[in-house]
Parts: structure tokens; C-alpha cells; sequence
């Protein structure tokens, strides 16, 4: 029951974790959008958390919808956030302003080709100016935080991951392609078991049996 009641437990703390995240971010759009876009950002943008995104922090989306409404400037938006890489509220910050100003340059000044040039770095430096607690730039370079790390005997390479998907006994090292990786973590070290097939043999001989002699 302990046991059991700690995962519960563990598990609920994520949970209510997530949801302060998710809170937090959305309070941070309003506000921003308030102070630095002049409400110009559509207040329906949704704030999409993703536990596939892995790779990069923060991805925006953009589409114009056409047909008769386009004249009236029809837009759906939407900032992916990677749920595995934004642990605290300086990243969140740091990410969810950036996807904001790249909206700005597409629904705002109606440049849809824009990436990280002129308009991207004005946006970004009145952000900046207005919360000098915010920091862009025109990548995500965060360190993933991995839960399970493993570590190369012969030329200590770190590999993290997100679930215990590496079998020490099964892998080498991809970088130097001879040393043995051992986990960085607690690992249960449980006997091998003896394989069904000899344990039944030793149960149970079956056939004509022939005596062994030892010399």
C-alpha cells in the first residue's frame, strides 16, 4: 500500500504541477498581449501543451481562413508547448513570447514568410523592453531536463531519457562504440531467472537416461 500510495501520490503532484504551467502561460499571453500587441493577437489563440514535442520548446501556428470571410480577417492560431522541456516559469516565459512574436508578424503585420529577421527581432525587443525579465532569442537551446540518465564507462557521454527505454546489457556506447553504458539512476536488481526448459528438466527427466561419469 505504501508503495502504491506514493505513485498516487507522485502522480497527483505532476498533475497539479501541469496545471500551474498551463495557468501561468495562459495569464502570461493575456498580459502580453495587453502590454506589448495592443490586444492585436487573437484572444481565442490556443496554448496547445504537447508531450510529444521534444526537440524544441515552442512551435506557433498560423492560418488564414479564406472564401467571403477573409476580407474580415479570419485567423486561427495556436502556440504548441513542449510539456517534457518547459519545467519552470522562466522557460515558459522565455518560449511562449517568442511563438507570440512570430504570430505578430504574421497576423499583425501580415507576413506570413517572416521567420527570425527584421520584424521577428523588433517584436522581440519590445517584449524585452516592457518585461526585462524575458529573454528571446531565435532558438530554443534549452537542457532537457531527462528523469533517466545513463553514462559511458569509457568516455562518460551522457544519454537522458524520458522513460528506462535503454538496456545496458543490450548497448554500447554510440559515440566511442565500445564502452558500456551504466544508468545513472536507481535500478531493482533482480536474480536471473532460471529458463523454464532446464528448470522443468531438472524437475522432471523425461527419456531413456544415460548414467554420466566424471574422470
Amino acid at each position: 500500500m505504501g508503495l502504491q500510495a506514493t505513485r498516487v501520490t507522485k502522480k497527483a503532484q505532476a498533475a497539479a504541477e501541469l496545471t500551474k504551467r498551463k495557468l501561468y502561460a495562459e495569464d502570461l499571453f493575456e498580459e502580453l498581449n495587453i502590454l506589448v500587441f495592443d490586444r492585436k493577437l487573437p484572444p481565442g489563440t490556443q496554448l496547445k501543451w504537447s508531450k510529444r514535442l521534444t526537440t524544441t520548446a515552442g512551435r506557433a501556428k498560423w492560418h488564414k481562413l479564406t472564401g467571403y470571410r477573409s476580407s474580415a480577417g479570419v485567423h486561427t492560431t495556436e502556440i504548441e508547448l513542449a510539456e517534457k522541456i518547459l519545467d519552470c516559469e522562466e522557460r515558459i516565459r522565455n518560449t511562449l513570447s517568442h511563438e507570440m512574436c512570430h504570430l505578430a508578424c504574421w497576423v499583425i503585420d501580415g507576413c506570413p514568410k517572416e521567420g527570425h529577421g527584421q520584424l521577428f527581432k523588433a517584436w522581440s525587443a519590445k517584449v524585452m523592453l516592457r518585461c526585462p525579465e524575458i529573454h528571446i532569442s531565435t532558438r530554443h537551446d534549452y537542457e532537457i531536463s531527462y528523469p533517466y540518465q545513463w553514462e559511458c564507462e569509457k568516455c562518460a557521454k551522457i544519454y537522458g531519457r524520458f522513460s528506462k527505454s535503454i538496456r545496458p546489457d543490450e548497448c554500447v556506447c554510440g559515440a566511442c562504440r565500445v564502452g558500456r553504458l551504466r544508468p545513472l539512476f536507481k535500478t531493482n536488481q533482480r536474480a536471473p531467472r532460471t529458463p523454464k526448459i532446464a528448470r522443468m528438466a531438472a524437475a522432471k527427466p523425461q527419456g531413456k537416461q544415460t548414467p554420466t561419469h566424471l574422470h
